[in-house]
């Protein structure tokens, strides 16, 4: 060959080896969602991902996030993951550690008894290479999981729960550090009431500092009346633990759960219509909020009456909210 064209063809290859390495940090795919963005994204778990484009058509707006759980030992889920990153969204899941060790969940997965499957995990959530939600151990101030701080304080003890929780979500994310699972953006979400209301299982209790969360969370939703409960407006089940969360950090912040009860004497299209202007208005910290849509323990689906699903499709045609993630 001529050394002209040898040298020529040498250029060629770096510009093209240059270009294909360009392509792999896109906007897309640099993992990190820093929440740096004005308006509020909008997700939802929508019971199934074959649900996705009804709820869509139902909420006039495409979902920015889409919701949904996996307990251990399931592996990561990639394909839906895919489906759900082909659709234009992000994945949010949630992560739970459904154990019956002998030793307790937290003492368990703390003493790197799971570690073989924490680690094929993230690694499976890293090779997959898109942004992701992660989130790990919702709830913990409740009083309904095997992982909570009700279910794992022993006798006689006071806070020391809630620095063994810490310990169990450093360990998780120590492991995601070390594999650099960046696209991992790891979700520490309390309830927005502390189950029982003692001063062990306040929910600020249970933060392991900044330097082991990316994303803070929130869950919480009008139960309606009932024996147990009352109607609550969006400010009464959110504003007490939204203060809470904003002073004890400056992360970014999602609602991962909220849903409203349908209530015989009660307006469901008036709280929806009430929540979202005061997300927009009174909630700038939150970033994310993502609505319960299934009939579980309540009628919590956005279209359960004409006037509910009417009230969140006009509330979402304002350009606050948003139809698809910003990423960085």
């Amino acid at each position: 060959m001529h050394p002209g064209y040898s040298f020529l063809l040498l250029i060629f290859l770096a510009l093209s080896l240059s270009s294909c390495g360009s392509q792999t940090v896109t906007s897309e795919t640099s993992g990190v969602i820093s929440g740096a963005y004005s308006g509020c994204a909008v997700g939802a778990f929508v019971n199934g991902l074959g649900n996705i484009s009804s709820f869509e058509t139902t909420a006039g707006k495409e979902l920015a996030v889409i919701h949904w759980y996996i307990s251990w030992p399931d592996a990561f889920p990639t394909a839906d993951a895919a489906t759900v990153a082909a659709h234009g969204s992000v994945p949010l899941i949630t992560w739970e550690p459904w154990l019956t060790d002998p030793l307790g969940t937290l003492e368990a997965i703390a003493a790197g008894s799971y570690e073989s499957y924490v680690r094929t995990f993230l690694q499976a959530a890293k090779s997959w290479g898109r942004p992701l939600f992660l989130r790990f151990a919702h709830e913990m101030n409740g009083n309904w999981y095997p992982w909570d701080g009700y279910h794992n304080k022993n006798e006689g003890e006071g806070e020391e729960v809630g620095k063994r929780f810490q310990k169990v979500w450093r360990y998780i994310y120590n492991v995601k550090a070390s594999l650099e699972a960046d696209n991992v953006n790891l979700v520490w979400c309390p309830n927005a009431s502390d189950l029982p209301a003692a001063d062990w299982n306040r929910m600020s209790a249970y933060y392991p500092g900044d330097r082991y969360v990316d994303w803070i969370g929130l869950d919480g939703y009008n139960w309606g009346d009932s024996s147990n409960n009352s109607w609550q407006s969006f400010d009464a089940v959110f504003a007490a633990a939204y203060q809470t969360l904003t002073l004890l950090t400056t992360k970014p912040l999602m609602i991962g759960e909220f849903a409203c009860a349908t209530g015989e004497a009660r307006d469901k299209a008036a709280w929806i219509s009430a929540a979202f202007s005061a997300l927009k208005t009174n909630y700038p910290r939150v970033k994310l909020a993502c609505w319960f849509n299934i009939n579980k323990e309540r009628n919590w689906p956005i279209d359960s009456c004409p006037a509910a699903a009417a009230a969140y499709k006009i509330a979402l045609q304002d350009s606050y909210f948003l139809g698809k993630m910003p990423l960085d």
